[in-house]
């Protein structure tokens, strides 16, 4: 009883700190709870450490305990933070709230309001630390500050831990491989258990996705910039706590420290959870970018997301050949998409022409042209060129003056490989040269989304994911729809997401996909991207029927809306994502027997809408045409081939077409064997 009671009269004589109800909200002591009053989060303070818990509130009072009591702290070189301290103050609650547009993500314009404290510590005479917390609509997140003026110190620890009740758990183990790290493209496990080990000791990397009895939550980092580096997660949940981890001392060959350099006043990035009783929340979410930092930028008009065509995938000596390339120009000029990718190796282009003359011929054409580079320097030993132009400032200002005095629109920047605070300041460093000269940037070999497409419009997309690149592994070949399938739960949920879709049939170096066409068509709507690099060849687009084709000439790469329909991690995602008064859907399935996907349809507006839809044919590499008439009280039920999909585009009657010019489609009709729709309207 004394040790209890001695903590409690210490708070009760510190000035400014709240530890009756807390007056502004009527909630409990050192708590936030969100307008909506759904969540809670509660810092706990026992006189020597800080901890938290969230809970997860229901209409009729109860709580509903979402992360468990979990411990909080933060280690600078000169102080430590992590037990020791006092509570100095809490802030009253306050009411934030504001509206942000974004170039590019599964919608444009975001809304924000948040309820938010700051409590402050102090460590014995000493420097102060501060909590910040904001509890929102659809989650909680937290971050450190360390006040002060001008003083330089380091960052060395963290004990951030997120004690997670027991449930299912999917999640990517950080990659360390022979030559690199991390790339963040390794295979997420399945629905593992809550508390399931790492394979390797370099542990799990971020965002965790978790299923608790009531509860999904998704674990991430938002608002990173170059005064600090990124995290990942403790190979083993002791005692039931993911614990962060700071970036591998190995990452950059040593070229750079894993502490990061401060200076005071610092404020760490934010430690968030999305949180809801349905996966609709989490996938929705736009919690990532809410909690970046602003636009940094003027004018962002310039900035076009779009669609790609891509030589490389189908043959990696193409970018060298000029002859081989300008064929994936024609065929961005014919399906009206908006650029075409040279790749590794396109500074040594000879035969047949040079990358100016293709520039000029892109140009012709109506085709923007975006360079790859590899991000060069000492902290990466990939030889894949060009190489060395990235890192030093005044060679990148250089080099992306002169492509885009060449009127290329675009650079993708490859081999970034670690979460270090170096490399950070490198992201953005590019970021900010490339806007300079009028440039997007698409990185590769690259760290997960954390809010900088709010902050930096010019990042249309990031790899970050095992993607079609990898159907030359046979473990990604033979799990690849069971990877598509969780990662619009995961990965997509926090950004833009470079995954390269759409393989319609076999290539030299590549396994065969086991999925079908239509599921692969269907990750065009699936998977959200700023760029979307469409993979096939020319041979295999132009086997498609003309129905395909049309859609590929009219399917954007820039939402108004996203919705969650249906699905469950590893097993189906259907989601419905708008533009204008269009509305697109796409489904697909791990599953390897034949099943169904039911698709309500009050996403619509009002009115008739005709809807185009593309689903499985007879066998792997056929698809299936209809057409028809709905309205949002229909449901769409559709047959899904194993490992199969669809897409449906829903146009309101009456509506003018996109401004994408394109052929009419001659129609088909549905094979004998294909699915059909079978509308059931609601009463």
């Amino acid at each position: 009883m004394r040790r209890f009671l001695i903590p409690l009269l210490a708070l009760l004589i510190l000035p400014g700190v709240i530890v009756a109800q807390n007056r502004d909200t009527g909630d409990p002591p050192l708590s936030v709870t969100n307008r909506e009053r759904t969540l809670r989060f509660s810092l706990l303070f026992d006189g020597e450490t800080v901890s938290y818990r969230v809970d997860r509130l229901t209409p009729d009072g109860a709580e509903n305990v979402v992360i468990e009591r979990s411990p909080l702290g933060i280690a600078r070189g000169t102080q430590d933070f992590r037990r020791g301290f006092e509570l100095v103050s809490a802030s009253p609650v306050t009411e934030l709230s504001g509206m942000y547009r974004m170039v590019t993500g599964k919608q444009l314009e975001i809304r924000t309001r948040a309820r938010q404290r700051v409590f402050t510590f102090r460590k014995g005479t000493g420097g102060l630390m501060t909590i910040t917390v904001r509890a929102m609509r659809d989650g909680v997140a937290f971050r450190y500050g360390f006040p002060g003026a001008g003083t330089q110190d380091s960052l060395i620890a963290e004990s951030t831990g997120f004690h997670v009740p027991p449930g299912r758990a999917w999640m990517q183990p950080y990659q360390r491989t022979a030559t690199w790290a991390p790339a963040y493209e390794s295979e997420y496990r399945n629905g593992i258990p809550v508390g399931t080990p790492a394979p390797e000791d370099v542990g799990w990397a971020l965002p965790m996705l978790f299923r608790t009895s009531d509860s999904w939550v998704l674990v991430t980092e938002a608002g990173l910039d170059r005064t600090s580096y990124g995290v990942h997660v403790q190979p083993r949940a002791q005692d039931g706590v993911y614990r962060v981890r700071l970036p591998e001392e190995e990452e950059t060959y040593g070229v750079a420290p894993q502490a990061a350099a401060i200076t005071l006043p610092w404020t760490s990035p934010w430690r968030v959870l999305i949180i809801g009783s349905t996966l609709g929340t989490i996938v929705e979410s736009t919690l990532v970018t809410d909690l970046a930092p602003p636009q940094v930028f003027g004018d962002v008009s310039w900035i076009k997301p779009g669609r790609v065509s891509w030589s490389w995938w189908s043959d990696m000596t193409s970018p060298r050949d000029y002859e081989k390339v300008f064929p994936f120009v024609d065929l961005a000029s014919r399906l009206h998409w908006e650029y075409s990718l040279l790749d590794a190796g396109w500074q040594e282009m000879k035969e047949g022409g040079t990358p100016e003359d293709l520039a000029d011929y892109a140009r012709a054409r109506g085709v923007g042209l975006i360079a790859w580079y590899n991000s060069g320097g000492a902290h990466n030993r990939a030889e894949d060129g060009p190489r060395d132009l990235m890192v030093d400032p005044e060679t990148r200002r250089a080099e992306m003056k002169r492509i885009a005095a060449l009127g290329l629109k675009g650079i993708k920047v490859d081999f970034m490989l670690s979460d270090k605070q170096y490399v950070i300041g490198l992201y953005q460093d590019i970021l900010r040269d490339a806007y300079a000269n009028r440039l997007f940037v698409d990185f590769h070999g690259a760290t997960i989304p954390r809010g900088w497409q709010r902050t930096y419009p010019n990042l249309l997309t990031m790899e970050a994911v095992q993607g079609a690149e990898q159907y030359g592994d046979s473990m990604f070949q033979r799990n690849a729809a069971t990877y598509n399938t969780i990662y619009p739960f995961t990965r997509n949920v926090i950004g833009s997401m470079d995954y390269t879709p759409m393989v319609f049939g076999d290539a030299p170096d590549r396994l065969p996909h086991l999925t079908t066409n239509p599921h692969e068509l269907a990750l065009s709507v699936v998977f959200e991207s700023g760029l979307q690099h469409f993979v096939s060849t020319l041979q295999q687009i132009a086997a498609q029927p003309e129905y395909v084709r049309r859609f590929l000439t009219v399917v954007p790469t820039v939402w108004d809306e996203t919705r969650f329909v249906d699905g469950y991690p590893g097993q189906l995602a259907v989601l419905a994502r708008r533009r204008g008064t269009d509305w697109y859907v796409g489904a697909i399935t791990s599953d390897t027997m034949v099943s169904v996907a039911e698709v309500p349809l009050r996403f619509l507006g009002a009115g008739e809408y005709n809807v185009t839809l593309i689903s499985d044919g007879e066998d792997v590499d056929k698809f299936a045409y209809a057409t028809e008439t709905l309205i949002r009280r229909d449901t769409m039920t559709v047959e899904l081939a194993p490992r199969g999909g669809f897409v449906a585009r829903f146009t309101r009657r009456g509506a003018p077409e996109p401004d994408t010019p394109a052929p009419k489609p001659a129609g088909a009709p549905t094979p004998a064997a294909g699915p059909t729709t079978r509308p059931r309207r609601a009463p």
